[in-house]
């Protein structure tokens, strides 16, 4: 009888001891499913202020016909235009900061007379093409503006801007073609 009384109080604390880790387990899944529903549950507030967001956004841009004649005849709102905030290239131009080289401005020009110390290695360099029937060296000017407080500033020149916007247009163009095929 001893022994069963032993015994006895092993298979008792065996039973609560397994009781306890039951009660743990199962307190730890049913937290475990709360969280798992907590989550559902944001995600369904999300979805439903994104369903509020676009149902705003679908309204509002189904009335964008209505706010434009609104605009046109009440509010005659326009997007900005460059002259609202600077009147000419040279009030741009003075904002700029002096700049930082200390180098005097030097002048460039070229002659159509072969100069013996300035041959080319036409092995290494190539000669550009002579039927683009435009100039290869153009002619930059250089002024200052009224207002500049002496600080120097240089501009293209009408001509040489279209050249550049010309140039550019033609390799816009060709890109295009590249890219077509």
């Amino acid at each position: 009888m001893t022994i069963t009384r032993k015994f006895r109080s092993v298979a008792w604390a065996a039973a609560v001891s397994s009781a306890a880790l039951s009660c743990y387990l199962i307190s730890h899944r049913v937290a475990a499913e709360r969280n798992a529903l907590e989550a559902v549950e944001r995600d369904i507030q999300l979805a439903r202020e994104d369903i509020l967001s676009l149902n705003t956004e679908f309204q509002t841009r189904s009335r964008m016909s209505q706010i434009e004649v609104w605009n046109r005849r009440d509010f005659i709102l326009t997007a900005p235009e460059p002259g609202q905030f600077l009147a000419s290239e040279l009030q741009l131009a003075s904002l700029i900061a002096e700049p930082t080289a200390e180098a005097p401005i030097q002048h460039a020009s070229a002659t159509d007379e072969p100069d013996e110390s300035n041959l080319i290695d036409e092995e290494v360099f190539e000669a550009p093409d002579a039927d683009t029937g435009r100039p290869q060296i153009q002619q930059v000017a250089y002024m200052v503006p009224e207002g500049a407080d002496g600080r120097p500033i240089a501009f293209l020149d009408a001509e040489t801007r279209d050249a550049i916007a010309g140039e550019a247009a033609r390799e816009a163009e060709g890109e295009e073609d590249s890219a077509d095929r």
